[in-house]
């Protein structure tokens, strides 16, 4: 059987394999997912029950409480006033509609628009059965609105005891409630740990199987294609970094053939453009002075008349090299086409600019080039921009105002250093 024809059965086996096993997983986390999720709402709403059940039992406590104080501010006092006596009547009513509404919610399962539960049997008998918790409770309030509505002392005060008395036999079956509530939710809890239990037994047991008749024996497979292709994968991996270190070196050298001139080694226009725009984006935001001087050959198209082409590109190479010995180390030059040449000077004052550009002139007309039985003297005009002269904003204004300065050395006899005209105060 063939290496393609082994991988593809392989392949074809496993993820049958794998499958059904995930397809196991999937369906027991997805039964104990809802089975956590049933068990958690229950618990949720029967700790809100607990807590509902609770809040009645002190409301029974608090009601009695007001409805004794009501009783005496109202039958008793002559120092409260009109106001005092109906926000207390309010606290009173508040009290009791609470009470009401938690007796509805906690004899009927509808805790509020969104959760219902079903009372147990043991909570029924609580509110319907003997203990009749429900009756009781709406008896009590019915008592402490018939206190609020009597308009004399003696009614009152026949009122009292019977909601006294009623509120003390109502105490110990709201905490009989409260307890059976708890006592639920312990036991919804325990429902729940068991489930969590079970599943993760379950889990465990399905991974335990899958490891026995499934990975292992795939895994001995895989293992031995593994092998019978490592050494191709070494030897392509080898293959693939020879290429990949000659396809480097080709992109570097690409890279400078693009961005230097191939003649003279320096860098090129497409250079130039971008590190004058980064001088002239340093200046504008931190002041740090520049200058760039373009120089052009006087008269090279005799030299290559006279002399041939091959004198002229020496002559070129020559000139690199003596612009490039003569700059610092912070400054940059450039060939930016035909016999024209440019230097950034970076942080530097227009008045250093424009000495050491005028020495770089003085060495090119005091040097001899020496080309086969030729000697050649010649010279360099050229225009110097400086923003202590003039300000520009971008890089073409800049290289346009430094080309009008070397017109005007061309102009005015050549070699010298025109600077760029100052603008008018």
């Amino acid at each position: 059987m063939s290496e393609s024809i082994q991988q593809e059965s392989l392949s074809h086996k496993f993820t049958k394999q794998n499958r059904v096993a995930v397809l196991i997983i999937a369906l027991l986390a997805t039964v104990a997912f809802f089975s956590l999720y049933i068990g958690l709402k229950s618990s949720e709403s029967t700790a809100y029950i607990i807590n509902l059940s609770g809040k009645q039992r002190m409301l029974s406590q608090r009601i009695a409480s007001l409805a004794q104080q009501y009783y005496l501010i109202t039958y008793d006092s002559k120092n409260l006033s009109n106001i005092q006596h109906d926000e207390f009547i309010s606290t009173l009513q508040t009290a009791m509609h609470q009470m009401r509404s938690n007796n509805n919610a906690l004899s009927s399962g509808n805790l509020d628009n969104s959760r219902h539960v079903e009372l147990s049997q043991p909570i029924r008998e609580y509110y319907f059965g003997d203990t009749n918790l429900k009756r009781r409770v709406d008896t009590y309030l019915l008592l402490n609105e018939k206190l609020l509505q009597s308009t004399s002392k003696s009614e009152a005060l026949e009122l009292l005891p019977q909601i006294l008395s009623l509120s003390n036999t109502l105490l110990p079956d709201l905490m009989d409630a409260v307890l059976q509530y708890q006592k639920e939710g312990e036991e919804n809890i325990g429902i729940i740990r068991n489930i969590a239990m079970t599943a993760w037994i379950l889990i465990l047991f399905a991974l335990l199987l899958e490891m026995i008749f499934i990975f292992q024996p795939i895994t001995h497979n895989i293992q031995k294609l593994f092998e019978e292709v490592s050494w191709n994968q070494k030897n392509l991996k080898q293959q693939v970094k020879i290429r990949t270190l000659s396809l480097e070196q080709a992109n570097l050298k690409l890279l400078h053939m693009a961005s230097h001139d191939p003649l003279t080694g320096l860098k090129n226009r497409l250079n130039l453009e971008k590190d004058l725009e980064r001088l002239l984006i340093h200046h504008q935001e931190h002041h740090a002075p520049f200058a760039v001087a373009i120089l052009d050959i006087d008269w090279f198209k005799k030299i290559n008349d006279d002399y041939g082409h091959d004198a002229g590109d020496f002559v070129l190479r020559e000139i690199a090299k003596i612009l490039t010995d003569n700059v610092r180390e912070e400054d940059s030059v450039y060939r930016s086409g035909g016999e024209e040449f440019v230097i950034l000077f970076n942080r530097i004052t227009q008045e250093e600019a424009l000495n050491r550009t005028d020495k770089i002139r003085l060495k090119i007309q005091e040097h001899l080039f020496s080309h086969n039985e030729y000697t050649i003297h010649l010279t360099i005009s050229g225009g110097l921009y400086h923003p202590d002269h003039k300000q520009a904003t971008n890089v073409q204004e800049v290289l346009k105002c430094s080309d009008v300065a070397l017109y005007d050395a061309k102009r005015l006899g050549r070699n010298k250093i025109m600077e760029v005209e100052k603008t008018k105060e």
